[in-house]
């Protein structure tokens, strides 16, 4: 009986559209075209980690994550640092991938800090 009145109580609020849009609950794009990736952060300042089999590589998804920051700056005015980095495929992303904790350098390619304002 619950669950129906659940059920229907979403429906509802779905038809009336009191729920937020898709797109306005998206998140910003800064791991587009990079996999694996990961961001968190605040509009101040922003970090991203990114993978990459090798130096070069690490070099190319660091200017195409520098890229995607620059988008996503001039769309929503935010964040305003940057905080980028390369981190090598395998224990070293497990270890670093999707948390906050700063790479240790013998685990890192590229590390971009940059001022987007």
């Amino acid at each position: 009986m619950i669950r129906t009145l659940i059920v229907a109580a979403s429906a509802l609020a779905v038809l009336l559209g009191s729920a937020p849009a898709a797109s306005a609950s998206a998140n910003p794009p800064f791991c587009k075209g990079v996999k694996p990736c990961g961001f968190g952060g605040d509009p101040g300042q922003t970090w991203v980690h990114a993978s990459a089999s090798s130096a070069a590589k690490g070099r190319s998804v660091a200017a195409e994550l520098l890229r995607n920051a620059k988008a996503v700056h001039r769309r929503y005015h935010a964040p305003e640092w940057i905080d980028i980095w390369v981190i090598k495929k395998g224990a070293c992303w497990r270890k670093y991938g999707d948390s906050q904790i700063k790479p240790s350098r013998a685990c890192a390619y590229e590390h971009l800090v940059r001022k987007l304002s």
